[in-house]
């Protein structure tokens, strides 16, 4: 009796403390920023915010991977692949992603073990989710469909009958790396196989590896999809993609999220429109100089700047190369002046990706000079799209860590930066560019 009084007594007591708790409910309340709004797919459809990469009618988003036009078949909104033309991929580069998309080994069954239904989901090109027919197919367990090839068993096997379609939903994290090669954070995914979870955000030890154990290599942080020829007619349909904790810095409306500076007119004071979004681009005219400015600061993230030059130049600059910049690890205590304190990727005809160090610092195992008061650090090689296309830049910061690339190929890295975090600055400098996007995901 006097264990179960202590009982009550205790329940008694929770509950009163419970009902007795007091302040401002308020105050646990988040309101913003508000997430965006997302509509949802179908059965048949992708989300509002996904990418498309096969709707049933055409191989658009995709090549060969030899870089020739993809060789499989398209009929009746089916993907199918024709043996022995070679795998393809996408033509589009991602990093963290959810991706969605329906397979179905064929109905006939020939052959057994790996050499039944064989394809394969290559994230990045290279990290491996298996498809086989495994609807009573024995095999090596660590091969079996919605495995990572070699690396992780599924919990269960999912797999519905030849001939029928099943579903992959793969979330997927790309692995983050040191400017050395080294692995900083590996990669890491988790697959629903027809709606059942078989993998639970495991681990990715390196590439796929048939023969031997897997061992990473340092690559770009994007890279595309692909899909495999194992030699089997596999085939697929609703194919689709999201790309993960990326943030678009540029909303192709309005300025929001920056802050405009002119060498003649200062802050926020932009009587000419030097700045103004247009059809979804970043006018920069470049008659004035100065820049645009992000209101927030960053560190360790990945960069990516899609640009291209427009036509007009100004003095004093009107027969020379087009020039801007993107400056970055501006620090918000700096003052704000033509070229503030901080880390330069250079934009210039013929010179992108070049490190400008303003007021800053950093080391490289690359040839340097000094100009200017600056420490000045050539890119190694020019990949520049001729003046009219569009070019991508991509940054990588991490820690005191810095690499450029221009167009997909690594142009220069630094390391022992003195600063590491701050705003990033798209320069305004005698010369007229667009940029398509800006988007940043963190490193």
């Amino acid at each position: 009796m006097k264990a179960r009084l202590s009982f009550v007594a205790l329940l008694t007591s929770a509950t009163t403390l419970l009902f007795a708790e007091t302040g401002d409910p308020a105050a646990t309340e988040i309101w913003s920023p508000v997430p965006a709004v997302v509509m949802p797919g179908t059965a048949t459809t992708a989300p509002s915010d996904a990418i498309v990469l096969f709707d049933g009618t055409s191989l658009d988003a995709w090549t060969s991977d030899k870089g020739a036009p993809a060789g499989w078949t398209v009929e009746d909104g089916v993907l199918t692949i024709k043996p022995g033309s070679g795998s393809i991929v996408t033509k589009q580069a991602f990093a963290d992603c959810q991706l969605h998309l329906e397979w179905r080994s064929p109905a006939a069954v020939t052959g057994e073990g790996q050499n039944r239904g064989n394809s394969g989901v290559y994230l990045q090109n290279r990290y491996e989710v298996q498809i086989l027919d495994s609807y009573n197919n024995p095999t090596y367990v660590n091969g079996q469909a919605a495995s990572v090839y070699k690396q992780h068993i599924p919990q269960v096997n999912a797999s519905r009958a030849p001939g029928e379609w099943q579903t992959y939903d793969i979330v997927f994290s790309a692995p983050r790396f040191n400017n050395d090669g080294t692995v900083r954070t590996p990669a890491y995914v988790t697959v629903l196989h027809n709606g059942v979870l078989v993998q639970d955000h495991v681990e990715i030890k390196g590439p796929a590896a048939w023969i031997g154990q897997p061992k990473y290599e340092k690559h770009a942080f994007k890279q595309p999809l692909a899909l495999q020829d194992h030699g089997c007619p596999v085939s697929f349909r609703n194919i689709w993609i999201r790309e993960l904790h990326t943030r678009q810095l540029l909303n192709g409306r309005d300025l929001t999220g920056w802050y405009s500076f002119l060498e003649k007119s200062g802050k926020n004071s932009d009587p000419e429109g030097n700045f103004k979004v247009e059809d979804g681009l970043l006018h920069i005219e470049g008659k004035h100089f100065g820049y645009v400015a992000t209101e927030e600061s960053f560190s360790n993230y990945y960069l990516k700047a899609v640009f291209k030059w427009g036509e007009h130049r100004y003095a004093p600059r009107e027969t020379a190369r087009r020039d801007s910049g993107i400056l970055y690890h501006f620090g918000a205590a700096e003052t704000d002046v033509v070229w503030p304190k901080s880390i330069e990727c250079q934009v210039q005809e013929e010179d992108c990706g070049d490190f400008w160090c303003v007021g800053t610092m950093v080391e490289s195992p690359h040839s340097w000079k000094t100009e200017w008061g600056m420490k000045h650090i050539p890119r190694t090689a020019n990949f520049e799209n001729p003046r009219g296309e569009w070019n991508v830049i991509e940054i990588v910061c991490n820690g005191d860590q810095i690499e450029h690339y221009v167009n997909g190929h690594l142009v220069n890295s630094a390391t022992k930066a003195c600063v590491s975090s701050g705003k990033i600055l798209l320069q305004s400098e005698g010369a007229e560019v667009f940029y398509k996007s800006v988007e940043i995901i963190p490193y």
